[in-house]
């Protein structure tokens, strides 16, 4: 009976260490399984880099368009502070003088100064650069009537014929500096009681003579006009 109680503690101890070295055993096969099989952290330091270098590229777009904004502003303000704006003006009483009088004048009443390259006359669809030649064609034979007056002013030198039968003035337009607000004489005729027939016929045609102005700014900004408040911006001056 007693060898028989040893038999079975003696089994029960085998069977106990037989099992504590099972798991022993398995154990460090456990521990050995490839870290494929373990979760991965996501943030890793090669995320977190490309990340910043990310953030470092939208700031400074951000930064570059700002600063893009900001100098397209400030040309703005430069170009609407230096623009002008040109424009015909012609009129046939000299209220100052109070006495009748045709005149054509270019004014600025842009805010910056422009630079007149150079202005054409236009009638009957043919072009003049010179307004003395469209009072020719349109109205009389200008350079008879000049002739006539210096044979006047060479018989009779102390009268100035030209002031007492009306002569016509011009003035130098082409590479002008016309400031704003200021303005500039194209024509001149004054009526008197001699020159009635020859003004008649100018005050008739003035507003048939068409202009064309080529200016540019001081920024070298240059345009195109009519005179009458069609203006469009070009390259440059021909």
């Amino acid at each position: 009976m007693d060898n028989q109680q040893q038999d079975v503690s003696c089994s029960t101890v085998e069977s106990k260490q037989d099992s504590n070295v099972e798991e022993q055993t398995k154990t460090p096969q456990q521990s050995t399984q490839p870290a494929s099989n373990q979760r991965k952290a996501w943030f890793t330091n090669e995320r977190l880099n490309l990340f910043l270098a990310l953030c470092a590229i939208i700031i400074s777009a951000a930064s570059f368009y700002a600063t893009y904004l900001q100098a397209n502003a400030a040309e703005r303000q430069v170009k609407a502070a230096t623009w002008p704006w040109l424009e015909v003006m012609t009129g046939n009483f000299n209220e100052e003088k109070n006495y009748e009088e045709i005149t054509i004048n270019i004014k600025n009443s842009g805010s910056g100064p422009a630079i007149i390259k150079y202005v054409k006359f236009f009638h009957d669809e043919k072009s003049y650069t010179e307004i003395f030649e469209v009072i020719k064609d349109c109205c009389f034979d200008i350079y008879a009537y000049q002739e006539q007056l210096n044979k006047l002013q060479n018989e009779s030198p102390e009268i100035n014929f030209f002031e007492k039968f009306g002569w016509l003035y011009t003035g130098v337009s082409n590479n002008r500096l016309l400031a704003s607000g200021a303005e500039l004489n194209l024509f001149g005729f004054k009526k008197t009681g001699f020159n009635a027939t020859q003004w008649d016929k100018v005050n008739d045609q003035r507003f048939n003579i068409k202009t064309e102005i080529c200016y540019c700014s001081l920024l070298e900004q240059c345009y195109l006009s009519d005179g009458r408040g069609d203006v469009k911006e070009i390259q440059q001056c021909e």
